[in-house]
């Protein structure tokens, strides 16, 4: 079926955002910035963050707020690569979001995609 707006109501934002970085993130990093994403986001922390081993795929982890969550991943590719993916039903500026993560981790390149709900 084609996409269509089940709830136009409903406040929606989502925004994916990959950079690569000189070394894999790990999962204390992971952690780390995910508790400090809730912040630079204004969103209210629920549980987490939380971290994962994909053994040799890399990295995972997640953080659940009041208003939705983000989930993280790293790769071990060359140069390492991560995924950052914001979805909620609250607001938030993309470009803080983006700029902290690129800070952050030192981003050899980010690039980030806005997905229209």
């Amino acid at each position: 079926m084609e996409w269509k707006n089940l709830a136009p109501n409903l406040v929606r934002q989502r925004v994916i955002i990959e950079g690569t970085t000189e070394k894999i993130v790990g999962p204390d990093q992971i952690k780390d910035y995910l508790e400090k994403l809730a912040e630079v986001t204004k969103m209210e922390k629920l549980s987490g963050p939380y971290a994962y081993s994909a053994h040799e795929l890399g990295w995972g982890g997640w953080i659940h707020w009041r208003t939705s969550g983000a989930s993280f991943y790293s790769y071990p590719t060359n140069p390492p690569l991560f995924t950052v993916d914001c979805y909620t039903c609250k607001p938030f500026s993309t470009e803080e979001a983006v700029e902290f993560t690129k800070k952050y981790f030192n981003a050899i390149e980010i690039v980030y995609k806005e997905i229209e709900v």
